[in-house]
């Protein structure tokens, strides 16, 4: 998988098809990031992602270095934590927690698992890598 992702992220991703001034379509390498989770099962997914470096031209002219896909931990991208339910299925949840596996099923947006996150504070953690996508 990581493979098939880091060939993908190459010839896709970080890839725009451009016409030069001959009137011929070429392939052009932008800037691209990569951001994981802090858990390991991502980084060891991005491993197999090249960081290689690009000259770039900004908009303004200005041209740089520009280290593609350098692998960059957010813990915001952290999947939600199941407190004292964390690496159980909803069925032992179910089974070793009856109330809170019913008191989920009726409100899965704010449940807060005990010692752990609701998907609202999932929500609130995730906001400011939003933002940070829109620039």
């Amino acid at each position: 998988y990581g493979r098939r992702l880091a060939k993908f992220a190459k010839e896709v991703i970080a890839t725009q098809t451009k016409i030069n001034r001959q009137g011929e379509e070429v392939k052009v390498e932008y800037p691209a990031r990569l951001w994981t989770s802090t858990m390991r099962r991502t980084k060891e997914t991005a491993q197999f992602i090249e960081h290689n470096t690009i000259k770039h031209t900004w908009d303004n002219g200005d041209e740089t270095d520009w280290v593609q896909y350098r692998p960059v931990e957010r813990r915001n991208l952290d999947e939600i934590y199941a407190g004292s339910c964390d690496g159980m299925t909803y069925k032992e949840i179910e089974e070793h927690f009856p109330e809170e596996f019913k008191r989920r099923q009726q409100d899965k947006l704010t449940y807060r698992y005990p010692r752990g996150e609701s998907y609202m504070d999932v929500i609130l953690r995730m906001e400011p890598i939003a933002l940070e996508l829109e620039r």
